[in-house]
């Protein structure tokens, strides 16, 4: 019974291994976005700054000295930016590579679909023809696989 338990924690573990390794592509993509969120919204904030300037007769060096910290900003955040996308598609790569060690067809579909394409179980299980269900038991044993792989 011992050996059971012991057994079972430690496929519990390596399936979780499995999904923080397969997780790091949604992180980054997020990290991603909210960057590229970040970025708008201070280009918003320098033009706002900018336009409130030229309403005003005589520019006061500091709403100048605003806008070009605003602006520096942007161009440390733009090229944070370019670093985790190519992060990104290097990781992206991996992670695909990996999974195209699978055998199992199936279980490709399921991890790709997911953690690559970042969609819904539901949505999965719909384009594969199969129920919610059967898809998060063949994603719990792609998992198995995938922690092997690793």
């Amino acid at each position: 019974m011992k050996d059971k338990v012991i057994k079972e924690t430690e496929n519990i573990n390596s399936n979780n291994k499995a999904k923080e390794y397969l997780q790091q592509v949604r992180k980054a993509e997020l990290h991603i976005k909210s960057l590229e969120e970040e970025i708008e919204t201070m280009k918003e904030l320098a033009v706002s700054i900018g336009s409130i300037s030229q309403n005003e007769k005589v520019m006061s060096s500091v709403s100048q000295d605003r806008i070009a910290d605003i602006i520096c900003k942007i161009e440390d955040r733009v090229a944070e930016l370019k670093i985790k996308m190519t992060e990104y598609i290097q990781l992206r790569a991996e992670v695909m590579a990996t999974i195209s060690k699978i055998d199992n067809d199936d279980y490709q579909q399921i991890l790709y679909k997911r953690y690559c394409q970042m969609k819904k179980w539901e949505e999965i299980a719909l384009e594969m023809s199969y129920t919610y269900q059967w898809v998060c038991k063949l994603h719990e044993r792609a998992l198995r696989v995938i922690s092997k792989i690793l």
